[in-house]
């Protein structure tokens, strides 16, 4: 006959030995050791449901701190200040969660918030170069005298391609974030910089002349 009460004692001390001296997990072992001491308290399993509280329930919480907190350590280090914020808000609020199904709504709010966030912090197209290296062809190009006006023509409908895809992108962040505006000092954080192959002073330029471009 199973002794159902020594194989919750069982289950309870791997649970704690899982999460025991990882640093990154201190929150949810000691968490889990307070439910393997109410369980090794018991002498007979009816008291366990007597004993454990909320118990539980504080192993989910612990568990969502020590994740976001090493998330939040992730994106810091990387830079990913926008990805930062979510893992920040969420802390601060799991503090006042009483139990499983506030800290799941909780959750998923503010993820799908941090969804809406990443996605109009947005350098697209700017990040983009095909038209700005367009423009430098059509209009450095060592070409005969009697290609120069169609060349001419081609540049300016790059910059009317540049106009559109700026206006399309504004339009589109505007249905997600009212009154969006493409940021340009955007360009130099991070999170962005970092995923651009160009020098510094390519970047410059290229926001120069998009500027010019859009009159901004």
């Amino acid at each position: 006959m199973i002794n159902y009460l020594e194989a919750y004692k069982q289950y309870y001390f791997l649970r704690m030995k899982q999460r025991e001296g990882n640093v990154d997990y201190n929150n949810t072992y000691t968490a889990e050791k307070n439910l393997f001491d109410i369980i090794s308290s018991c002498t007979k399993l009816e008291e366990f449901k007597d004993k454990i509280g909320n118990a539980n329930e504080q192993v989910a919480l612990a568990l969502v701190t020590d994740e976001q907190n090493i998330r939040l350590r992730h994106y810091e280090e990387i830079k990913e200040t926008v990805k930062a914020a979510c893992c920040r808000r969420i802390l601060d609020k799991v503090k006042k969660c009483n139990n499983v199904s506030e800290v799941i709504s909780m959750v998923n709010e503010e993820q799908n918030l941090s969804n809406i966030e990443i996605t109009t912090d947005t350098i697209y197209p700017f990040a983009d170069m095909l038209f700005l290296e367009n423009i430098e062809i059509w209009e450095q190009a060592d070409i005969p005298s009697e290609y120069k006006e169609r060349y001419a023509a081609y540049a300016n409908e790059e910059r009317a391609g540049i106009k559109k895809a700026y206006a399309s992108i504004e339009k589109e962040m505007n249905n997600w974030q009212p009154g969006w505006k493409f940021n340009f000092e955007r360009i130099d954080e991070e999170r962005h910089r970092r995923l651009l192959p160009y020098s510094n002073e390519v970047i410059a330029a290229q926001i120069k002349s998009t500027q010019q471009i859009l009159n901004k």
